[in-house]
């Protein structure tokens, strides 16, 4: 029974109860009849004494095989209520569990022999009996009989006979094997800046655990960012009652492409550090494989002039001014050229510029003029082929504004040349400048009569922030994936410039202050573009802590277009928790990371030998031995991780500590903190995207553990007053009064529209 020993031998009829049951009943007579023993009274009830001892040692050591058995035969799924999550400054929540060790391999391969088997599966009876109490617990009978057989069905305890279990897929053994010693299995905050990679197939639980880290980093009162490609309902629930929950609503934005109407404003080529961002960002979509990598070259180049014009007359990038002004240059081209030129006459440089370019535009066509119109030009207006002709003379006699050449050369080519050019440019700004959503991404900064919040990254920054995006990339893929490489190329440029300057550059001294900002990025593949290795290559050092969760390793390649580039992302990640995978390959990740240990395996064998014949009065000889041999076997395979149920993963954290954790879900019946009007709009995401899983049976198990030893001593009570409603919410209150308003549309609006004004009902 030691795990020291060389095999533990759990996996057989707990043979203790015998002796236990015999102990007892020798106690029982010791202490009753003594004299049947031949023993005076005193030394019966000291004999009673020590064989009830020994009974109840051989009933404990029976208690243990038996709980054991029943962990590998059945699941065990939980639910929490949020508001009673450890939540601590130190550490990060994953779920129950247990750090894997030889002791838990060697147990896993005694489960794989046949001779294990009927300890492993319910026996029918077991199975009758269970399934007796799930037609009891969901029996509509008031008899009094009945309702005491759902009482005593639903008592969740391993010993309850009656009691049933889900089934979530996988095997159990995985978790049984330690499911007796499991504990809060948590990561250190300090460790998170080295980013960490969850992964699993669909369904099986990757959106609930984002759910459950990002309960915390909210009640932890850090910047959260979190990006959910299809838009899970229950994800958003949570982030609006954690927000509310911790007092900090007022600094919640909600930005979903699937909800226009209720959603903050975002521009995602509004800031930038350099110029060029904004031109990057509105291409890193088009396609840029064989001959399309040259148009694509031309969009970001002309692109890139339109920029740097449209931020030189003072006008605030958005992708629909880009298309405006990309697809009819002629516009831009004149203003800015006038821009520049009134600047020269300032200086007083080419004062007489507008009667020259008067002039030109008489003697335009006229023969004997000697100004001939550019076939390319003959349909233009005459006007801006003066103003192109002077820009020429004018370029001859010293001027260089390279804007101004650049616009003169896109608006000196032929109309239909130009727009083949920009063919794939211009159909893409228009998806996403079509429509509620154009206006959501491309915002009009002087329409006050809409008053959702426009956001920045920079202003969540400052405020600490809480940020929902969701994409809903299941109605329009394109549009999805062009916002979601926005905002993360928009990030990374955010984080340069915190890296180097901090949240307070004018800080008197000196010290550079960095936010905690917390990134959940759902289903990353179908945002992850270039800008996505940097994100997760150098923005540890600007205080991000990114949380990425995707499918398998071929998503990452897919989307990256290289595996070399895909393996460049996986290789940032310094930790990773795996959920069930289907492909070997991705399940590899994890297993071919863990050492090899030292498995032992037991061989019995028999022989007989007949010496009869030799006449020495030895008829026979007979023998049975038992031999330990021992080989080198991984700590947990592929197969292992493509045979987890549902909520459980493998935990790789901080240098190759390898855990099995299992995954609380959230209890959300009858919370107070959801507004009615997001859950009208979270029951229209539930119809239309059937996201969440629903795999729990509902019990409380958090109640039962008692003080967590990395958990302060005040308990974890009711939501209104327990440890995250008064101690983290109030800091987070205090911090966010000192850190003043920052957003576009003033900060008493951050939440406004965005639940109709049901977030304060």
């Amino acid at each position: 029974m030691n795990p020291n020993t060389v095999l533990e031998g759990l996996l057989r009829p707990p043979v203790e109860l015998y002796s236990a049951a015999t102990s007892i009943s020798v106690a029982a007579a010791a202490a009753v009849a003594p004299w049947s023993l031949m023993m005076p009274p005193l030394l019966g009830w000291v004999t009673a004494g020590v064989a009830a001892g020994f009974a109840g040692v051989r009933l404990r050591q029976a208690m243990k095989v038996l709980r054991y058995q029943h962990g590998m035969k059945f699941y065990q799924v939980t639910r929490v209520a949020p508001s009673r999550l450890p939540v601590t400054p130190e550490r990060l929540y994953l779920g129950q569990g247990f750090e894997w060790k030889q002791v838990h391999a060697q147990r896993r391969h005694d489960a794989a022999e046949k001779s294990a088997e009927p300890f492993i599966r319910p026996s029918a009876l077991e199975t009758g009996l269970r399934r007796t109490g799930q037609r009891l617990i969901e029996s509509k009978s008031s008899s009094p009989i009945a309702k005491l057989g759902a009482t005593v069905a639903s008592w969740d305890a391993w010993f309850n006979p009656l009691h049933p279990y889900p089934d979530l897929g996988g095997t159990p053994i995985l978790h049984g094997v330690g499911g007796m010693d499991e504990e809060p299995v948590a990561l250190r905050q300090s460790a998170r800046s080295g980013h960490m990679l969850v992964m699993g197939t669909t369904r099986v639980g990757k959106t609930r655990l984002l759910e459950l880290l990002v309960t915390q980093d909210i009640h932890a009162g850090k910047v959260v960012v979190v990006i959910d490609p299809k838009g899970d309902a229950d994800l958003m629930l949570r982030m609006v009652a954690e927000a509310k929950r911790a007092g900090r609503e007022q600094q919640f934005y909600m930005f979903h492409l699937g909800y226009p109407d209720i959603s903050a404003r975002y521009n995602g080529i509004g800031n930038f550090a350099r110029i060029t961002e904004v031109a990057s960002r509105a291409t890193n979509a088009l396609p840029s494989s064989g001959n399309s990598a040259a148009f694509k070259e031309f969009s970001w180049r002309f692109s890139n002039i339109v920029a740097q014009a449209q931020v030189a007359l003072g006008r605030v990038p958005t992708y629909a001014s880009l298309l405006k002004d990309v697809t009819g240059i002629d516009g831009l081209f004149m203003d800015y050229a006038t821009m520049v030129f009134e600047k020269l006459a300032e200086e007083g440089r080419f004062a007489d510029w507008r009667e020259r370019v008067e002039r030109i535009q008489a003697a335009m066509g006229q023969k004997g003029s000697g100004i001939p119109i550019p076939r390319s030009l003959q349909d233009r207006d005459p006007q801006f082929v003066a103003m192109f002709l002077w820009i020429k003379e004018a370029t001859a006699q010293g001027l260089d504004d390279k804007v101004l050449t650049g616009l003169a050369a896109a608006f000196s080519y032929e109309r239909s040349f130009y727009e083949k050019i920009i063919a794939s440019l211009g159909p893409f700004l228009e998806k996403l400048t079509t429509g509620a959503v154009g206006q959501l991404i491309s915002p009009d900064y002087f329409d006050t009569t809409d008053k959702r919040p426009i956001f920045d990254w920079m202003s969540v920054m400052r405020q600490g922030g809480i940020v929902y995006v969701g994409l809903d990339a299941l109605s329009d893929a394109v549009v999805s994936s062009a916002v979601g490489n926005s905002m993360l190329a928009d990030l990374v440029s955010v984080g340069g410039k915190l890296y180097k300057e901090g949240l307070d550059p004018d800080n008197a001294s000196g010290a550079l202050k960095l936010p905690e900002v917390c990134c959940h990025f759902d289903e990353v593949n179908e945002i992850a573009g270039p800008e996505f290795i940097p994100m997760v290559n150098k923005l540890g050092g600007s205080g991000f802590k990114i949380t990425a969760y995707t499918q398998s390793s071929h998503d990452l390649e897919a989307r990256m277009g290289d595996k070399a580039k895909a393996g460049q992302v996986l290789d940032n990640f310094n930790h990773l928790v795996m959920l069930r995978v289907r492909s070997t390959t991705t399940a590899a990740l994890l297993a071919d990371q863990v050492q090899q240990v030292q498995i032992a395996h037991l061989t019995p064998m028999s022989g007989v030998t007949d010496t009869a014949a030799q006449g020495t009065g030895v008829d026979f000889t007979s023998r049975n031995d038992d031999i330990v041999t021992y080989t080198k076997t991984p700590l947990i395979e592929a197969s292992d991780i493509l045979a987890l149920p549902q909520g459980q993963a493998f935990a790789l954290l901080e240098g190759n500590r390898l855990y099995k954790i299992r995954i609380p879900l959230a209890d959300t019946k009858g919370d107070a903190f959801i507004p009615e009007s997001l859950q009208k709009v979270a029951a229209d995401m539930k119809r239309r995207y059937r996201s969440s899983e629903t795999w729990a049976s509902e019990t409380d198990w958090l109640g039962s553990l008692g003080n967590l030893p990395w958990l302060s001593d005040q308990p974890l009570g009711d939501a209104s007053v327990g440890l995250i409603d008064t101690e983290l919410s109030g800091a987070a209150r205090s911090s966010t009064d000192d850190e003043g308003d920052d957003n576009v549309l003033g900060h008493s609006a951050v939440l406004g529209q965005i639940a109709m004004r049901g977030m304060g009902g």
